[in-house]
C-alpha cells in the first residue's frame, strides 16, 4: 500500500512538471545565443541529449522563469567555466531530480515521511550540486593558473617577432594544448570577431574567472593600450610578475604542507609506530612472572 502511494505521488509530481514543460526544449532564446558561439551551443545540444532522462522530472519554463528573476548569467559562466555542458535551466532540474531521489529513497527506507527527512531531502538534493560545481571550478582555476605564465611567454615572443596583439592571441590559441585558459581565449577571440570591443572582451573575461592574476593582465593591458604604451614591455614585465606569484604560491603550499602532514601522521602512523615499537616490550611484560607481594 505504502509502495503503492509512493507512485501515484511520484505519478502526480511528472504530471505537474510535464505541464510546464514545452516541446521545444532545446530552442534556445535570444539571450542565450548572444553570450555563447554557435559551435559551443551545438556542442551544448549533443550533451543534452544525455540528460533526456531527467527531462520529466524538469520543468523548464519554470525554471526559466525562476532564474530570469534571480539571475542566470552567473551561474551560466559558472556552468561554462566548470565545463559542464548544462543549461541553467537544465542544472535546476537536476537540483530537483535530486531532492525528488532523496526523499523517495530516505520515504522507502524509513517506511515513514517526517518533517526532519523532507528538510533534509531539499538541503543535501539542492546544495550537492553547487558543491561540486564549486570543486569543478576551482580545479579549473587552477589549470588556468598553471597555464598562464607559459602563455604570456608565448604571446610576448609572437609580438616580439612582429606580429600585433590578436594575431598573435590567435597564434596561440591555435597552436597551444587544450585547457581552460585557451577555451575562454578563444571565447574572447570570437566574441571580438562578432563586434565587441578588445576592452569588453577581456574585461569580460576577468569577470567570469574572478582570478587576481587574469584581472591584473587585464588591467595592465588595457591601461598599456590607453596609455600608448608598448604591449611588449608590458608582457616582459607581467610574465616576470606571473613567475614570481607562482613561485611564491609553491613556497606557500610548501610551508604548509607540515601541518597538513600533521593529522594523518597522528592517526594514521604515530599508532603504528607505538604498536611496533612497544608491542613486543608490553607482550615481553605480560609473559614475564611479576613480584609478588
Amino acid at each position: 500500500m505504502l509502495t503503492l502511494i509512493y507512485i501515484l505521488i511520484l505519478s502526480s509530481i511528472v504530471l505537474a512538471c510535464h505541464s510546464f514543460y514545452k516541446q521545444d526544449i532545446l530552442k534556445l532564446s535570444p539571450e542565450l545565443k548572444k553570450e555563447l558561439n554557435d559551435e559551443i551551443w551545438r556542442k551544448k545540444k549533443q550533451t543534452r541529449k544525455a540528460f533526456l532522462f531527467t527531462l520529466p522530472f524538469m520543468p523548464h519554463s519554470l525554471n526559466r522563469l525562476i532564474l530570469d528573476k534571480i539571475g542566470r548569467q552567473n551561474l551560466e559562466n559558472k556552468l561554462f567555466l566548470a565545463e559542464i555542458n548544462l543549461l541553467p535551466e537544465d542544472f535546476l532540474g537536476v537540483k530537483e531530480l535530486l531532492i525528488l531521489v532523496l526523499f523517495f529513497a530516505t520515504a522507502y527506507i524509513t517506511k515513514k515521511v517526517t518533517p526532519f527527512s523532507v528538510l533534509l531531502s531539499i538541503l543535501i538534493g539542492f546544495f550537492l550540486p553547487d558543491f561540486y560545481l564549486n570543486y569543478k571550478i576551482n580545479n579549473q582555476k587552477r589549470l588556468i593558473l598553471r597555464a598562464f605564465p607559459d602563455l604570456i611567454d608565448l604571446l610576448s615572443l609572437c609580438i616580439g617577432a612582429g606580429l600585433d596583439f590578436m594575431l598573435g592571441l590567435e597564434w596561440v590559441v591555435e597552436r597551444s594544448r587544450p585547457n581552460p585558459l585557451i577555451r575562454e581565449l578563444s571565447r574572447v577571440i570570437n566574441e571580438i570577431k562578432t563586434g565587441a570591443s578588445r576592452h569588453d572582451a577581456l574585461k569580460g573575461m576577468a569577470k567570469r574567472l574572478s582570478i587576481p592574476e587574469i584581472s591584473s593582465f587585464v588591467n595592465t593591458l588595457v591601461h598599456a593600450e590607453r596609455m600608448g604604451a608598448p604591449i611588449y614591455n608590458t608582457l616582459i614585465m607581467l610574465s616576470e610578475e606571473t613567475r614570481q606569484k607562482r613561485f611564491e604560491r609553491a613556497e606557500r603550499l610548501a610551508l604548509k604542507a607540515p601541518i597538513k602532514m600533521l593529522f594523518p601522521l597522528i592517526v594514521f602512523i604515530l599508532p603504528v609506530v607505538l604498536i611496533i615499537v612497544g608491542g613486543p616490550i608490553l607482550l615481553q611484560f605480560l609473559q614475564s612472572d611479576l613480584p609478588k607481594f
